[in-house]
């Protein structure tokens, strides 16, 4: 039951206007605009589909990168209704998580935001210097030097990346729109490379059906062991294919209400189609051996099968680093909007509080950018991080689909302009228990894809418990509230909707 401050015997707490609104941000933004920044997820596949194919197969890979596609899709669903309560709170999922655990146990909210951050954030580092290390190697191959720090070496590719980075920022410190303009211009050169896979089985004579192989196992005669695998991509996948939900992180910036909800339906139906029939397209061109023999060039090679090679191979090369600038461009919006409301709701340090004058949360913005230098140039392999980030990704998407299934238990007064039908709660359920599944056993049973182990488990253990360390900072040194529960009043849910 709801605690008496936020049950529907006391309305007047839903007429309080919530002191973090939110409303120092710009509400500029369109679903399109929203649409034209999740496109970057479908661009993760020019970063890891490889890695899949090579390890089991082409059609294997295609039918996890499309369940994992579609399971993001159907949550979005669920996540478009927790956006209509709560209109005016930047941040998205995991600040959904926090409002529906707050009453029970407010920590529950430190990891989500925190594990939500950290797993967008961290991309931007090994993004970056692949763009880098793609640069280098297509245009500066005689560039083998590197600069000696004593404590670490920089070399072209880390450079570039420390470019990109910097580069991508500048738009992101002027708004959501001008960033979402970049990812707009961008993507079209991205939607030209994919136009070419999907066109692949009908206009290539290279493409070959038997190249679709099957490398999970027999469900049969091993169940566990196929399962297992299935379960582990999944888990890595999962980053990917449920990215579409950073469209929640925008809802004070939205020009009307309903697009939010537009954006999460249409961005994830996308991203379905994309992740169905681009593999599709790639993986009866390519051969599983080929793709293990270079995971991260299998899409060129594919390309120079269906258009002749020479000036188009640096098209597609070009396409490949539009993808990449995307994903930057897209995680640093989403990770700041995610940092800056937890700020908002005290999960972080209030200095994370401020906007700048175009009304955009630039320390959020410069905490990313700092952290991801840091991590170019220190570590020597980012993709670690990234693994270990994945862990509280998941988490904070497992929290807010169990928080779903808590606010319509606890508030089932809270206005909701758009709500699910009859099937919502028995969807919850199936989606809390698959991915409670997928986060335990990929988690600990990462080395079998050969990008995870021990180490980047405990490391992402390790900024969960930064969280917490953050949390009771900002909760006992600078806010002297209580550590398991949030008193402050709930937000103005049940009041009538505004103009927008």
């Amino acid at each position: 039951m709801s605690s008496p401050a936020a049950s529907g015997t006391n309305a007047e707490a839903h007429l309080v206007p919530d002191q973090h609104s939110g409303s120092e941000l710009h509400a500029r933004l369109s679903w399109k605009d929203a649409f034209a920044m999740s496109m970057a997820v479908s661009g993760g596949l020019y970063v890891s589909f490889g890695a899949t194919v090579a390890v089991v197969g082409g059609l294997s890979a295609m039918a996890l990168w499309a369940l994992a596609a579609l399971i993001g899709w159907v949550q979005n669903s669920l996540f478009a209704e927790m956006a209509s309560i709560f209109p005016d709170k930047p941040g998205g999922v995991p600040i959904y998580a926090h409002e529906a655990w707050r009453e029970r146990f407010a920590p529950a909210g430190a990891l989500a935001t925190f594990g939500y951050w950290f797993g967008w954030s961290a991309v931007i580092s090994i993004v970056s210097v692949t763009a880098g290390a793609v640069i280098a190697a297509r245009w500066l191959p005689e560039a083998t030097w590197a600069l000696d720090l004593g404590v670490a070496q920089i070399g072209p590719a880390q450079l570039i990346g420390i470019g990109l980075i910097l580069l991508i920022m500048v738009p992101n410190l002027f708004g959501a729109q001008p960033a979402a303009w970049v990812n707009k211009v961008i993507g079209v050169l991205l939607l030209a490379s994919f136009a070419v896979f999907i066109a692949a089985p009908l206009v290539s004579g290279s493409w070959q059906a038997p190249n679709l192989t099957w490398g999970l196992g027999d469900l049969a005669t091993d169940p566990w062991a196929t399962l297992q695998l299935a379960l582990v991509w999944l888990y890595l996948i999962g980053w990917t294919a449920y990215g579409t939900e950073m469209c929640a992180a925008f809802m004070p910036e939205y020009r009307s209400r309903k697009d939010g909800k537009k954006a999460l339906f249409t961005s994830g139906a996308y991203t379905f189609g994309i992740f169905l029939l681009v593999p599709f397209g790639v993986g009866g061109l390519i051969t599983q051996e080929e793709a293990a023999a270079d995971p991260a060039g299998m899409f060129v090679t594919a390309f120079t099968r269906v258009l002749p090679a020479g000036p188009l191979t640096d098209v597609m090369i070009l396409a490949i680093l539009a993808a990449l600038l995307m994903g930057v461009n897209a995680s640093m919006a989403d990770g700041s909007r995610a940092l800056y409301g937890a700020a908002l709701d005290g999960l972080a340090p209030k200095q994370l509080e401020k906007t700048n004058r175009h009304g955009v949360p630039a320390r959020a913005i410069y905490t990313a950018v700092v952290m991801n230098i840091v991590l170019l140039v220190f570590i020597a392999n980012p993709i670690s991080i990234l693994v270990a980030a994945n862990l509280g990704y998941l988490l904070a998407i497992l929290l807010a689909l169990a928080g779903f299934l808590v606010l319509r238990r606890d508030h089932p007064e809270y206005e909701r302009p758009y709500r699910v039908g009859g099937y919502a709660v028995p969807l919850a359920v199936v989606l809390v228990v698959y991915t409670a599944v997928v986060l335990v056993v990929g988690a600990l049973s990462s080395e079998l894809t050969g990008y995870g182990g021990p180490k980047e488990l405990a490391i992402g253990v390790g900024i969960l418990a930064l969280s917490l360390v953050l949390y009771l900072y900002r909760r006992r040194v600078q806010d002297h509230l209580p550590l398991l529960r949030d008193p402050r009043p709930a937000p103005a849910t049940t009041s009538a909707p505004g103009p927008r």
